[in-house]
């Protein structure tokens, strides 16, 4: 299982990263002045955040050393968006200035009792899965925190895919494959009636969209898996990055060395239920 463990560490240098499209001046300004006003903190900003004289971090140049916690303003996109480009994992406090905000964490109102929680050391860090991406044919890798989806790229011609992982292989006629996380559980896949799973758990969900003989989701060990397909079709990493492919391609997915770090301070496991919209009620 993935770890969920306590972080008893004097929490000193804290970045700031966002959405600069959706996230108001209001908003950057609440934020960046209530943090400056504890004046305990190391504050930076990572481009294209740029506030005052605050010193400016490129998203390659966060690591452990400079950014105990990186904070993030936007929602969803924008963090999974970030855990990918991050060539160091650092842990991220979502603030949700978007829509759902499964991965976020606080309201920007919320943030005293953000900053208070962390100065007491009362936050947990989730360590969750990600998927790494190979395309030899391309020289192509990249890492996912939700999912990687390979479609067919023609609306009047319906391929054959290809999963083989180990000894499990299936070979139908299908518009495509998604590879999730239990992270991107709660993303496409569920979109498409696939289950919510525990998000500190280390598995693969496989949906497969579309497939002449309906077949049921799979939820498999992390070991690799290779898909093929008798087309062109496209790969696309977590909704933000596409390729296209030709037919000879393959595509291989692993469970990826690195681990995105989530900042939790006021739910724990499968607290991402609420924000899907559904209630847990009754007592223990």
């Amino acid at each position: 299982m993935v770890k969920e463990f306590d972080i008893n560490l004097k929490i000193k240098n804290i970045s700031i990263a966002g959405n600069i499209k959706k996230t108001s001046k209001k908003i950057i300004d609440l934020i960046i002045n209530t943090l400056l006003s504890f004046d305990i903190f190391n504050l930076n900003t990572v481009f294209p955040l740029k506030y005052n004289t605050l010193p400016s971090l490129k998203i390659d140049e966060v690591s452990p050393s400079n950014t105990d916690i990186l904070f993030v303003l936007g929602g969803d996109g924008t963090i999974i968006g970030i855990v990918r480009n991050l060539k160091q994992q650092v842990p991220i406090l979502g603030i949700n200035v978007g829509s759902k905000g499964v991965l976020t964490e606080i309201f920007p109102d919320e943030i005293n009792l953000a900053i208070e929680a962390i100065k007491e050391n009362r936050y947990l860090i989730q360590e969750r899965m990600m998927l790494k991406l190979s395309i030899k044919q391309k020289s192509i890798e990249e890492n996912a925190l939700n999912e990687i989806f390979v479609y067919r790229s023609s609306l009047t011609h319906l391929p054959t895919f290809s999963i083989i992982q180990s000894d499990f292989y299936i070979r139908k006629k299908m518009d495509g494959i998604i590879v999730s996380t239990p992270t991107g559980s709660t993303g496409h896949s569920f979109s498409l009636g696939g289950p919510i799973i525990d998000e500190t758990l280390e598995v693969f969900l496989i949906n497969l969209i579309g497939s002449i003989q309906r077949l049921p989701q799979f939820i498999l060990q992390p070991i690799p898996i290779t898909i093929a397909c008798s087309n062109k079709f496209y790969v696309v990493v977590d909704g933000q990055v596409k390729y296209l492919l030709n037919k000879d391609a393959e595509v291989e997915i692993m469970k990826s060395e690195k681990k995105a770090k989530i900042v939790r301070l006021f739910g724990g496991r499968l607290s991402h239920i609420e924000k899907l919209g559904f209630e847990r009620t009754g007592a223990l």
